[in-house]
Formats: structure tokens, C-alpha cells, sequence
């Protein structure tokens, strides 16, 4: 499917499409050539995390709404338009539980946001190995369960070019840690989404 972006959606997509491509590795110890898709993340204003989203940013809400509420926290909330997948969407940074996201909010034919997504912005993480990921994973759904509730680890999904990891809370928001053998990485993702 063929889609447009918006200039704010495209730089943030394409730093989530190197992910597994050798982003992420740290200074330390990389090969001559390697480039490093991790960037330090500007200054953040925070926003509570909820059982439904992030901030203003929650299901079932007009996208028009959160995004009006939504800017004071981050200018680019002012930049609704079709994501990649043709629908209407904003994607902001905001701080949430100590961590820096990307957060991403979508909206269905009808207005009302039904998936929220939150990356952290320090892209993919070179690990050792495939279980090292998954305990990644699992401490990220740590630090969010105090406001989310404990979150149940799901049985490994193996997809074309990744194994995940998913990570259930109560409410339905989920975590998932996504495995990349060949470029042994490690990325991390919030989503709250609407049960069809």
C-alpha cells in the first residue's frame, strides 16, 4: 500500500525503518563503517501515562481534540495529516515514566484515535542475544506497571524478520520487544490499541 507522509511523520518513520538495520549500536566496540541510527533526543515535556494512551493522546478521543491538547506539550502536534498507512495521525515527543517516546496517535475513518504507539527514542539496542531481548522487554513493562498494572509475558512470535516478544497489561496496552538476529537488536514498543 502506497501512502503519504507527513515531514514529522517521514524523519520519525525512517528512523523506526533502520531499526534492525545496524541502528542503535553504541560507540563502543563498533566496526570501522558502522553508522549508528541513535540520535540524542531534544528536550521533552511530560505526560501521564494512562490505561488508554499517553497525555490527551487516548483512545476514543477526536484526533482534532488531542491534537489542540496536545500542543503545548510538542509543536508538531499541530501537523495532522495521513501516516504511511493513510490514516490521519500526529506523532509527537513526549516524556513518560522517565523515558523518552516517540509517540504516535492514529485516528479511524470516523475521527477518534484507535491506536496509540510509543517508541523510545534511543532506537534499537545492540544485545547479545535473542533472551537478552526479551528481558529488555520485560524490564521496560517493569517500569511502566505501576501505572498499567503487571504485565503478562505471551508466547514468542516469530514473524519474517523478527521474533516478538509481547508483554500484556490489564487494560490492553502491551508492550513488545522486537528481536533482529542479523543485526543482533533490540527495539521496544508501547501500544495501546482498540479491540476489533
Amino acid at each position: 500500500m502506497s501512502g503519504r507522509c507527513t515531514g514529522t511523520a517521514v524523519a520519525r518513520l525512517a528512523l523506526l525503518c533502520s531499526v534492525g538495520l545496524g541502528g542503535g549500536a553504541s560507540a563502543q566496540g563498533d566496526e570501522p563503517g558502522v553508522v549508528s541510527y541513535q540520535t540524542q533526543a531534544p528536550m521533552a515535556a511530560t505526560a501521564p501515562l494512562r490505561a488508554n494512551g499517553i497525555g490527551p493522546l487516548v483512545l476514543g478521543a477526536r484526533l482534532t481534540t488531542a491534537a489542540r491538547r496536545t500542543l503545548p506539550l510538542d509543536a508538531a502536534a499541530a501537523q495532522i495529516g495521513p501516516g504511511c498507512d493513510e490514516r490521519d495521525q500526529i506523532s509527537v515527543l513526549l516524556k513518560v515514566e522517565n523515558h523518552t517516546l516517540t509517540v504516535m496517535a492514529m485516528a479511524g475513518i470516523d475521527g477518534r484515535i484507535d491506536e496509540v504507539l510509543a517508541l523510545p527514542t534511543d532506537g534499537a539496542t545492540r544485545l547479545d542475544s535473542i533472551a537478552a531481548c526479551q528481558a529488555h522487554g520485560e524490564r521496560f513493562a517493569q517500569t511502566l506497571s505501576h501505572r498499567l498494572g503487571a504485565a503478562t509475558p505471551q508466547a514468542m512470535e516469530r514473524k519474517a524478520v523478527s521474533d516478538e516478544f509481547r508483554f500484556h497489561f490489564g487494560g490492553g496496552a502491551q508492550v513488545v520487544a522486537r528481536w533482529f538476529a542479523g543485526g543482533f537488536s533490540c527495539d521496544l514498543l508501547l501500544q495501546f490499541r482498540n479491540r476489533q
